[in-house]
């Protein structure tokens, strides 16, 4: 769902004006945090519409010869396996 700025904006007024007409400091700085967060919103979503994509590089997988190859020996190894200590 997409809203225009003009939304935004005309619910920050209606934010505004109840602030005016408030007269606890609370709900006051309800009202601001409020009209804080819409503008933050506005803010982030233009600056996701001026940026440019930028292109997603794709690789080859690496395919390891690790698997084939032997395994390091240890003189202080008790096994073969990781969790022989």
């Amino acid at each position: 769902m997409d809203i225009s700025s003009k939304q935004v904006l005309d619910k920050m007024e209606e934010l505004v004006s109840k602030a005016k007409q408030s007269n606890s400091e609370a709900k006051v700085q309800g009202y601001i945090i409020a009209i804080q967060a819409l503008c933050e919103v506005m803010v982030d979503e233009k600056i996701e519409n001026n940026r440019t994509p930028k292109p997603i590089a794709f690789t080859q997988p690496v395919i390891s010869t690790v698997a084939n190859a032997e395994p390091v020996k240890m003189e202080e190894a008790n096994g073969n396996s990781l969790f022989d200590f």
